[in-house]
Parts: structure tokens; sequence; C-alpha cells
């Protein structure tokens, strides 16, 4: 037989960690949060260690015709669920979401069971905006409990939710494509602010070329050979002026003039 002492010492601890939930349950309904959590974590170190110890195997084993029937292990457990879950409604009136779900999470694993566990958990989810996981956990508690009012009124606030976030949705939507289209038009005022620079740009320059003389104007300008030659005496021209040999001599008195002089 397992030690009787040894299973007396466990159900004392169990019997102290009821009365410092309870405590905890007392400062939970005045309020007092903070003192609640403080209670609750005292009832569990009460508990802590009591499920693995070597003792319950030890019953386990003497029990073969009904394992599974351990009253101390399974009190320990189903109470510290309850404790757990407990945790997690502080931390929901903490609005603490996530430390709330962890809490449920691990309330859960001890006794799949505990449908306050569930429901809080399902509290805390909605909250944190995890739909999807919420409604999986009302569906399981609606099948259990379908006209359980505080279930019906997280539906509600699940579906208000929903609704919320899809208002939300939208509203990030339309902010995206208004951001695109304005995107869209400061991209196409570039482009046109681009184009009618390269076009000013294309008049400067052909208005520079077009003040520049052509080269046939500059050549126009310069005096052909032909006018220079033209403009030049010809010989010819310069020899008529020129008095000749026969005009000279008979400009000169004759011999026989001056002699009868």
């Amino acid at each position: 037989m397992a030690d009787s002492s040894n299973i007396k010492e466990k159900e004392e601890k169990l019997a102290n960690a009821k009365i410092e939930k309870d405590k905890g349950n007392e400062y939970f309904k005045a309020g007092d949060i903070s003192n609640a959590l403080r209670q609750y974590y005292i009832s569990l170190l009460n508990l802590n260690g009591l499920e693995n110890d070597k003792s319950f195997a030890i019953f386990r084993k003497e029990q073969e015709e009904e394992p599974k029937k351990d009253p101390l292990h399974e009190d320990i457990t189903k109470t510290t669920s309850v404790i757990l879950s407990n945790m997690a409604a502080c931390h929901i009136k903490k609005e603490k979401w996530n430390k709330a779900i962890e809490r449920a999470d691990e309330a859960l694993k001890k006794d799949p069971e505990n449908t306050k566990a569930l429901f809080r958990r399902a509290q805390a989810l909605i909250k944190d905006g995890n739909t999807t996981k919420a409604r999986e956990d009302l569906t399981k508690l609606t099948a259990k409990n379908p006209d359980d009012g505080a279930i019906k009124r997280e539906w509600q606030s699940l579906k208000a939710k929903e609704k919320e976030q899809e208002r939300k949705q939208r509203k990030e939507l339309a902010g995206m494509f208004d951001r695109m289209k304005r995107e869209d038009e400061k991209e196409e005022r570039s482009k046109k602010q681009q184009s009618i620079k390269k076009v000013e740009q294309e008049q400067k320059i052909s208005e520079i070329k077009d003040d520049e003389p052509k080269i046939s104007e500059i050549r126009d300008d310069e005096p052909k050979i032909s006018e220079i030659r033209d403009d030049e005496p010809k010989i010819s021209e310069i020899k008529d002026d020129e008095p000749k040999i026969s005009e000279i001599r008979d400009d000169e008195p004759k011999i026989s003039e001056i002699k009868d002089e």
C-alpha cells in the first residue's frame, strides 16, 4: 500500500490550496483583481509537484482493476484547472488577452471538460480579434449548453467583432486604393512635366540653330572673285588712257613751223 502519511500530506496541501483559491474568489468578487491573482498563485504553489508524485503511480499500480480512479489525483488536477481558469478571468478583467488565453489553455490541458476555461478563452479570443478560434470555442460551448444566456451574449460579441473587422478591412482597402490612385496621379504629373521640359529643351535647341547664319549666307556676303576682277581696270582700258605716239607727235611743233617763227 502507498504511504498513508504521504497521502495525508497531499490531502492537506490540496485543502490549503482550496482555501487560498476561495480567498482569491472573494477578492475577485470584490473587484480586487491584483489580490485575487496573488491568492490564486499561492494556491497553485500548494499544488506544485503533487500531480507527478510517485505515490500516485504506486496507488494506481495497486488499484490495477480500476487504475484511472485515483480520487486524490483527479481532485488535484481539477482544482489546478479551476485555479488556472480563475486566473484567466483575472487577466480578462485587466484586459491582458494573451495572458488570459495562455492560462485558459493550461486549464484545458489539465481538464478538457472545464467549460468555464473554454468560455473564458473564447472571451479573450474575441477581444484579441481571433474570431476564427473564438467561433470554434463558442460552437463547442453551444453544443453542451444551447440555452446558456452568457454564451449567447458572446455570440453577439463575436458577430459585432467580425463586423468591426470587416469595416476596418474595407477602410484599409479604400485607403490603399486612394494611396495607389494618388501615386499614379503623381507619376502621371511627373511624366507630363518631363515631357514638357523635353519639348521646351528641343524648342530652345531649334531656336539656337535658327539664329546661326547658314554657310550659304556667309558665302553670299563675301565678294565673288569675278566681282573683284570686274572692279579692277582692264589692261586694255589702261592702254587706251595712255596717249598714242602719233598723238604726241602731232602736238609737237614741226621743224618747218619753228623755222618760220
